[in-house]
This record gives structure tokens, sequence and C-alpha cells, in this order.
């Protein structure tokens, strides 16, 4: 009888230290509940308002208790994409990179060649020769400036 008991009592101490309202939440250091692995957010039970979200397809996040901080986003499993600000996020291709973003380690976004650039979220080949004008006419400009000045 004493043992069950003494079981029944760690289980109770167990649970209420873990004890996370919010299903994709974990009580971290303090009890404070953080949201697990490929979820982000700010657990219910931090915040009343607050839900741990599921990451988007392709995207994940590490376990918030690993760090003690809260997860506010997820990262694209492609290491050549990052999410966009559309409602809900997705991964994008970065800057001077062009395709779709893999849903795995591997990256679907293709590098523009050296000297070319390409917006943010280029899906095809849009790479081109980076901006050389202002280097050319800035100079133009000065000299003709200053030719105007000496008559």
């Amino acid at each position: 009888m004493k043992a069950t008991s003494l079981i029944l009592i760690s289980l109770v101490v167990i649970a209420t230290v873990n004890a996370c309202t919010d299903a994709n939440a974990t009580a971290g250091a303090g009890g404070t509940c953080f949201c697990n692995a490929g979820y982000y957010g700010t657990s219910t039970d931090v915040t009343a308002a607050g839900s741990c979200q599921k990451c988007p397809t392709g995207t994940n996040s590490a376990a918030a208790t690993a760090s003690g901080t809260l997860v506010t986003s997820c990262n694209c499993l492609d290491t050549n994409a990052s999410l966009n600000s559309a409602t809900p996020p997705v991964c994008q291709c970065n800057a001077n990179f062009y395709g779709t973003p893999t849903t795995s380690g591997a990256s679907g976004c293709t590098a523009c060649s050296s000297g070319q650039t390409a917006p943010a979220g280029s899906t095809t080949n849009v790479c081109k020769a980076a901006s050389t004008s202002s280097t050319y006419i800035l100079p133009i400009v000065s000299l003709l400036f200053s030719l105007v000045m000496l008559i």
C-alpha cells in the first residue's frame, strides 16, 4: 500500500511539474511552457491569447526549451530560402537565387552567376547583370559640372 501511494504521489508531482495546457508545449526551466520542436509562438500557459502553431510545410523550429527562449518563427529547411511576409508565411528563394525551395535539407534555389542579381522570391531565372549606371554616370556628371563652373 505504501509503495503504491508513493508511486501515485510521484506521478502527481511529475504531472504537476510538466503540466502545460497547450498540447504542443512542454514545461521548461521553472515550469514555463515552451513550444515543442516543429511549432512556434507563445504557449497558452504563458499568454492567454497565445498558442503553439505548427510550422508551415518545408520549415521547422528547434525546441525552445533547449535555449530557454521563445520560438517566434520557423526556419526554411532549404538553406538558400527564407520565409516571406505572406499569411501564412511560405519559403521563398533568397535574393540572388531563383527556383522553388525544397522541403528537405537540399536546395532547390540556384544561385545567380557571379555579378548578377535577382529579387527574393524569384521562381525562374531572372538574374540580370548588376546595375553599374551609377558607377559611370556620377563621375561624368561631376566632370561636366566642374567644366561648366570653369567657364
